[in-house]
């Protein structure tokens, strides 16, 4: 089974760049997650302007709604897992889209 991160939207933090166009969070990668409660780890988080920033970032389980993410500060996701027929349907929309 796979994993999947979704960018949670953050409305306290907004990084814009020298023209003040808004730059957003596009895609995470996460190398190192471990579905640890308090597991510290890296993660890559890749801007709509194509600039990198690592993060350090906690991997936290909500024990209400039975639900992982990870939080960097400045941008935070959750975890969704993907049965392997819907990788493969992923796979095979981004590979058309």
């Amino acid at each position: 089974m796979a994993r999947m991160f979704k960018i949670i939207p953050k409305d306290w933090y907004t990084k814009r760049s020298l023209t003040g166009k808004k730059i957003e969070p596009v895609h995470v990668a996460i190398p190192d997650y471990q579905e640890v409660h308090n597991h510290i780890c890296n993660m890559i988080v890749s801007y709509s302007d194509d600039s990198l920033k690592t993060l350090i970032a906690r991997v936290l389980y909500n024990s209400y709604t039975k639900k992982w993410m990870v939080d960097g500060m400045e941008v935070a996701v959750s975890v969704v897992e993907i049965s392997q027929e819907n990788e493969i349907d992923l796979y095979n929309d981004q590979q058309t889209g």
